[in-house]
């Protein structure tokens, strides 16, 4: 009889993304100042949810070591890849093109991940989240990002 030490692969794998995620964040915000709760410094609000992501984490990995679960399953590597390139073409088309263009290109080139989205669908949901994005970071933060080209 073979024992399995993982038992549920998708927690115990996730867990372990959220711990590793909160370690590099508490690396990162190391050289902050973090104060106190009634004088925070600039690293007070960091610390708190890396020091929550990594409680959730160490849940995670231990229910993934105790609790029967599935695995994980393969991973889609067309679908990772046009997911991480819809960030780089909205990153290369904020600047010359506009906050209104960039979302609706980024959302239309992540939508070629699924084989199941439309692409109507896909600009419908871009339109809208452009919108929404003017609307908050235009109009009531008041950031200096171009809207069109």
């Amino acid at each position: 009889m073979r024992i399995k030490l993982v038992r549920g692969g998708v927690d115990f794998w996730s867990g372990l993304l959220l711990v590793a995620i909160a370690s590099a964040a508490l690396f990162y915000i190391s050289s902050l100042e973090i104060g106190t709760a009634l004088d925070m410094g600039p690293g007070y609000f960091p610390l708190m949810i890396a020091a929550v992501l990594a409680v959730m984490g160490a849940v995670l990995v231990v229910r993934g070591l105790a609790v029967e679960g599935p695995e994980v399953p393969p991973m889609n590597l067309r679908a990772g890849a046009l997911i991480l390139g819809s960030f780089l073409v909205f990153a290369l088309l904020l600047d010359r093109f506009g906050l209104v263009v960039a979302i609706l290109a980024q959302t239309v080139v992540a939508s070629f991940a699924s084989r199941e989205s439309v692409l109507w669908q896909s600009v419908l949901f871009g339109a809208a989240m452009a919108a929404g994005s003017v609307a908050l970071f235009i109009w009531l933060l008041g950031l200096p990002v171009e809207v069109w080209p």
